[in-house]
């Protein structure tokens, strides 16, 4: 299955954008396209590009700020990321090379040249990913649970373990639909929740089902699915499906390895929660007083307001009276109670389950 390379370009001048976008399109890539910083970090998420064109000049989130957002989130640790500025001083450039970023373009630019410095970027970026494809494939060959990668109705792989409990031929699973791998009712019940997925209205899901096999035998079982790979306009999905009597904390060990292996993760970010991004950054301060969601300690919420003011530890330790390694134990246990990697990801879950005034 040979899916498009996915650009990313975030540029507040529309005609830029838009000819950017028309002149990578003719290359073959899937582009995306945002017209400034908040939709910029939404459609990183939901898109999950494989590299990402970003200007530096905008308002109020500028490419810097959106930079430091993906950075934290962990979205951009191999993806790719490079400047397009109309600003020319050297000082600039050594700041924006020195955040990391993989390359900067000054406006105007030669096309060909841009190109050109894409195709190397994503050469090196394919190499990484490859290594996290062969560890998936692994797993997928080797796991005991049956795995399925699926848009909508349609399958498009399934390991040797599926394959086996639908007493199937390998060369027979596409001609399998969703609706084929299980009774009327369960696909009834997971209908709805695959569209959802599909939209980024949800994450995830696991639901109970009866898995029926082409000889008729049915089999209980537990299934999990979650976006693996989003691109314009549909989703790419995976499925993992766990016989009833196999070991629930067993099972959770796997799904995380499948899930996580060559996945970054996935984090849905609705309009909503990006006017909200864009209303931080704007303010770059948030009252420690009003927040008593009962859901965080006073402390914790201390940390997690002075976090989103983009304060490091050590002046978040000032601000309270508290040491440094304190200050690190409540960022911890934030992400602990939210299952956040870092705090980007509490934000967004506290934003998202509104627990947070802003």
């Amino acid at each position: 299955m040979n899916l498009p390379t996915k650009i990313l370009v975030i540029e507040d001048d529309q005609r830029l954008g838009k000819t950017i976008k028309n002149v990578l399109s003719i290359q073959g890539y899937d582009v995306c396209y945002a017209d400034n910083g908040a939709s910029g970090i939404q459609k990183a998420f939901e898109y999950n590009p494989d590299l990402i064109l970003c200007d530096i000049m905008m308002n109020p989130i500028d490419g810097i700020q959106v930079y430091n957002v993906l950075k934290e989130s962990s979205l951009i640790d191999q993806v790719p990321f490079i400047f397009i500025t109309g600003n020319s001083d050297l000082e600039d450039i050594r700041f924006a090379m020195d955040l990391g970023v993989d390359d900067y373009f000054v406006k105007p630019f030669d096309n060909d040249r841009l190109i050109k410095a894409i195709e190397k970027r994503l050469d090196k970026y394919r190499t990484l990913r490859e290594t996290g494809k062969h560890k998936f494939k692994v797993l997928f060959k080797l796991s005991p649970n049956g795995i399925f990668l699926f848009d909508g109705n349609v399958i498009y792989e399934a390991n040797p373990a599926l394959i086996k409990f639908l007493d199937l031929q390998q060369d027979n699973i596409t001609s399998y639909t969703i609706e084929d791998l299980f009774d009327q009712d369960s696909y009834l019940r997971i209908k709805e929740k695959i569209a959802r997925c599909s939209n980024g209205l949800l994450n995830n899901f696991s639901e109970a089902v009866t898995l029926v096999a082409q000889n008729g035998e049915k089999f209980e079982v537990s299934l999990h699915v979650s976006i693996y790979e989003r691109y314009s306009g549909h989703s790419l999905m995976i499925g993992l499906v766990t016989l009833g009597n196999t070991k629930m904390d067993e099972n959770e060990v796997f799904i995380s390895d499948v899930l996580k292996v060559l996945k970054k993760e996935n984090i849905v970010v609705t309009n909503a929660l990006g006017e909200k991004l864009t209303d931080i950054f704007k303010k770059r301060t948030v009252n420690m007083n009003k927040q008593e969601s009962g859901f965080f300690s006073k402390r914790e919420n201390q940390v997690l307001c002075l976090s989103m003011e983009g304060l490091p530890v050590k002046l978040i330790a000032d601000k309270l009276s508290i040491s440094g390694r304190t200050v690190e134990k409540h960022r911890a246990s934030l992400m602990e109670k939210t299952n956040s990697n870092n705090v980007i990801e509490v934000i967004i879950f506290a934003l998202r389950n509104n627990l947070l005034d802003i």
